[in-house]
């Protein structure tokens, strides 16, 4: 029987972050008490487990090749500085004008929904950068993605990379989240579309130049909105509505374009 070594990444990388948050995060927060900067490098140590498991179980992963190789074609696509900034400020935006959206319904300045916290500025852009969006997507973006793309079409991989990096969070939601009461289902479907539409944004600039710089960008772009944010649920159901008008109207643009091209 031919290995499946997509399922065997996914389960390890599961199993390896569910560890890390019981026996790592939990006892740092509810017995050490770690001070905010302390569990920020923790949550640095568990975001970044998808890429050391895919490193040193390399050869569990992906045996017929080398892990330069891989780490060389992943990082192969031009840099280009205009797309990056795209790439970051088109989540950073969507974010802001959820916020707007929310701010005008509400009647709050703008500004009453961000708290800059007790972490400076500088360290907090940091923090964010070196967290998920450069811990992450060696192993989403890069490894996951070539998985899948391998089996499927694009929209229905990006689906799938989706889901599987959205459940990868699942045990956060119950332990980092303020939404514990009913508020706790439209902030899981919310998890649930604006990830999966994360993936599909990602995948468009992968698509045009296979650099996981982009999606690095893009991660930081939507994570470092939530490093200030201060808002309730109203919020992520507004985010939610953007990202399913905006996703399939990516998704139908990239299809013409394709079209376009092949007909030139």
């Amino acid at each position: 029987m031919k290995t499946n070594y997509l399922k065997r990444y996914i389960i390890s990388s599961y199993i390896l972050v569910w560890s890390l948050i019981i026996f790592v995060a939990g006892p740092a927060s509810l017995i050490f008490h770690a001070p905010p900067v302390v569990m920020w490098l923790v949550r640095n140590l568990i975001a970044w487990s998808p890429t050391y498991l895919l490193l040193i179980g390399w050869k569990w992963f992906r045996p017929g090749e080398t892990r330069m190789t891989f780490v060389k074609r992943c990082f192969s696509g031009r840099i280009k500085p205009l797309m990056l900034l795209g790439a970051f400020g088109l989540v950073f935006g969507i974010s802001v004008l959820s916020l707007c959206i929310l701010s005008g319904i509400e009647g709050r300045p703008f500004l009453s929904y961000i708290d800059f916290g007790t972490v400076s500025l500088p360290l907090s852009a940091l923090l964010a950068f070196t967290s998920g969006p450069t811990g992450e997507e060696l192993g989403w973006r890069g490894f996951m993605k070539e998985e899948f793309d391998g089996r499927y079409g694009f929209l229905k991989s990006s689906i799938c990379q989706g889901l599987v990096w959205c459940f990868w969070h699942t045990l956060l939601w119950a332990v980092d989240s303020d939404f514990t009461d009913w508020r706790a289902v439209p902030y899981i479907i919310s998890n649930i579309v604006v990830i999966t539409s994360l993936t599909v944004f990602m995948n468009l600039f992968l698509e045009r130049e296979r650099n996981l710089l982009y999606s690095v960008f893009l991660h930081f772009g939507f994570n470092i909105f939530y490093v200030f944010l201060d808002a309730g649920i109203g919020f992520f159901v507004i985010l939610t509505v953007m990202y399913l008008i905006l996703t399939p109207a990516a998704v139908l643009v990239r299809k013409r374009l394709l079209k376009n091209e092949t007909n030139s």
